[in-house]
């Protein structure tokens, strides 16, 4: 049940699908009542057009994805039936009366309770932070006054502030949701008896609460500025927690990924941006919510960020959907001009039009709303420089070429920047600014041009090559290879010398902390004199017990030795030693990422390279969250790479656990 059969027919009458689909791309007359668009469904990349739709029905040539006005919705947006009958609802201008919902039951969506808890939750967060007799929230007003969000913005905008964590159990947050979603059970006839257990999972589900000695607790939102994410239909889905100066690490700590939030898909700002789009025809992509706030406060409200992660294919996919105009605004650091650079890829892939506003060194869009002169914002991102470009001017100030010999092999790396660029007709004007930048004559860049256009197969990606052409390159790498690593190494890292240091004069602090004996196993360590180590601390009392238990050989008095004087002046914190713990099984799953993606692009495995994908996922998600061992994140890893590590171990092709 759900939406009364009158009423769906009702929206479905008021609904154009041709209009409709003109939110999600470019369309085409494509004969009486149709029109056609470069289909926008998730995970189908296309040129061409080939999704073609009527009033009431689309069909996808290409994907094979079709169905009527409510399906297009349904996949489009990643909701249910019922929630795409509200949207489309919504759009007509139709408003339903209490007749026209006729109950929950198995078509309702079974995620509303999630969505209904993060809102009332982003309430609590955002009138703690306005309330003024709240003298614990005073530092949060200060510091978000300093940087220009008055209260209003932080109404717009959904800012709030955490609670501080207490001894022992947390709960200030729970204890204010948990009537408010009794009251709410109650009103949707859950038993007395189901309503604990309901709340419980709700808490869990929407990722506001964790389990801690057997009980709920909230802590892990402690004493932050709480930035409320929207997905696109202006639901609440997560928080984003900043520390504020002098708080506990890291600076970003975000709401696990769940059922409503899945981070790779998910952009701060697009539920503001999205109604600018049109008229701007342009996106400005940058790293944090302050940065978004700035540029939403501007004449400029058409920018987002990544939450949690870095920028990945699916955001690229899904802002595409809005327009090929992108204006990418990050930080001036190296990180970055790095996370620049990976927009490369996306370029040919997707048809965008890239530009990149250059910020004055150590500044961020945030700091421009600090001084009140967004203006100036506007103007440095109007300027903007296009993608080809900056990427040759980046080249040229890295390298700093002074003598005439750099001049030239500078110029030879910007020129393969150009022939590897996919819009032929641009080529001509850059080799005559290469010339100009460098002050070389025209002619012979030129004509080394031709000469790497002729002596060079042209690029095939990975996702282009043919198996025949995959394997030619293989076995052309393979021919010269050594034999498989065997993974074993003697010299351990600084991680490892780190943990097996905490094993022997910090044990407590591992166990207190929940790290052993559960999520700290052998084969995070490579064989050989390395495990021996851990294997007898694990199994010791004291590094006297551990000793006879070893074989003596070199390399393991050596690591011994290196533990007898390795005793820190001052005992580890849990959270540290959770960091550093998390930090080693991040460099095993980078290792082992590694070996089976470069084996997969030889093999052209387009199943394992998509696999790796959400592999990559997790472990940005993970860095940018401070490395917490006992995130999902984490979880998936660990059996992601127990599972890699046997298997690999059971082909003889073990990682070499370099770091």
């Amino acid at each position: 049940m759900g939406w009364s059969r009158q009423f769906i027919e009702k929206v479905r009458d008021a609904t154009d699908l041709t209009v409709v689909a003109s939110d999600f791309g470019d369309t085409k007359n494509a004969g009486p009542g149709k029109v056609k668009l470069n289909c926008p469904l998730p995970n189908h990349n296309e040129k061409t057009p080939s999704c073609y739709v009527q009033k009431e029905f689309f069909k996808c040539f290409g994907c094979g994805e079709g169905g009527d006005s409510f399906k297009f919705i349904e996949v489009i947006e990643n909701c249910d039936f019922n929630e795409a009958v509200k949207k489309l609802a919504d759009r007509a201008g139709i408003i339903p009366s209490n007749d026209d919902w006729i109950g929950g039951g198995a078509g309702e969506d079974k995620r509303k309770d999630l969505f209904e808890t993060a809102a009332l939750a982003s309430d609590i967060y955002l009138n703690r932070l306005l309330d003024m007799d709240n003298k614990d929230a005073q530092k949060a007003r200060n510091f978000l006054r300093d940087r220009g969000v008055t209260g209003e913005m932080c109404r717009k905008y959904g800012i709030g502030y955490s609670f501080p964590k207490q001894k022992g159990l947390s709960d200030n947050l729970i204890r204010l949701l948990t009537p408010k979603l009794q009251t709410n059970f109650k009103k949707a006839n859950v038993k007395n008896e189901e309503i604990q257990k309901k709340i419980e999972n709700t808490l869990r589900g929407t990722g506001l609460s964790s389990e801690y000695q057997n009980q709920a607790t909230d802590f892990f939102f402690s004493e932050r500025i709480m930035f409320t994410i929207y997905d696109a239909s202006e639901r609440t889905i997560a928080f984003s927690g900043r520390q504020l100066p002098g708080g506990p690490e890291p600076k970003y700590r975000n709401s696990p990924a769940t059922e409503i939030y899945k981070k790779d898909q998910v952009l701060y700002g697009l539920n503001w941006a999205k109604k600018n789009f049109a008229k701007e025809d342009c996106i400005i992509i940058c790293e944090g919510q302050l940065d978004v706030i700035a540029f939403h406060e501007s004449e400029l409200g058409i920018a987002v960020a990544p939450c949690g992660t870095a920028i990945t294919e699916n955001h690229i996919k899904k802002l595409a959907n809005y327009s090929k105009n992108m204006t990418i605004c990050f930080d001036s650091d190296p990180a970055g001009q790095n996370a620049t650079k990976k927009f490369a890829q996306w370029e040919e892939r997707h048809d965008l039009q890239i530009k990149v506003a250059t910020l004055p060194e150590g500044k961020d869009p945030g700091d421009y709303l600090t001084e009140k002169n967004l203006t100036a914002l506007e103007n440095i991102v109007r300027e903007s420089t296009p993608f080809l470009r900056w990427r040759i001017n980046n080249v040229i100030s890295n390298e700093n070429p002074q003598t005439i010999e750099e001049r030239v092999q500078t110029a030879s790396a910007c020129l393969q920047l150009v022939k590897d660029h996919h819009e032929e007709m641009f080529h001509d004007d850059y080799i005559n600014y290469i010339a100009s930048e460098f002050d070389l004559p025209y002619s012979g860049l030129r004509e080394k041009y031709e000469i790497l256009n002729k002596s060079q197969k042209p690029k095939v990606s990975q996702w282009q090559r043919t198996p025949q052409q995959a394997k030619e390159e293989s076995q052309s790498k393979n021919t010269e290879k050594s034999q498989p690593n065997t993974g074993v190494r003697d010299t351990p890292s600084v991680l490892e010398l780190n943990i097996l240091s905490l094993l022997l004069h910090n044990r407590q602090t591992l166990e207190a902390a929940k790290i052993l004996p559960n999520h700290l196993e052998p084969w995070l360590f490579p064989e050989g004199a390395i495990r021996n180590v851990y294997n007898a601390l694990v199994n010791s009392k004291s590094l006297n017990q551990a000793i006879d238990q070893l074989k003596g050989t070199e390399s393991e008095l050596s690591i011994v030795s290196k533990l007898r004087t390795s005793k820190p002046t001052e005992s580890p914190t849990a959270e540290n030693a959770i960091k550093i713990a998390g930090e080693l099984l991040i460099r095993n799953v980078e290792n082992t990422y590694e070996i089976l993606h470069e084996r997969a692009v030889e093999n052209n495995d387009l199943k394992i390279i998509s696999d790796l994908g959400q592999v990559h996922t997790n472990k940005s998600i993970m860095q940018n969250e401070g490395y917490d061992l006992f995130s999902s994140e984490a979880d998936f890893l660990i059996g992601w790479l127990r599972e890699r590590l046997f298997t690999m171990d059971s082909h003889s092709e073990k990682p070499s656990h370099d770091h």
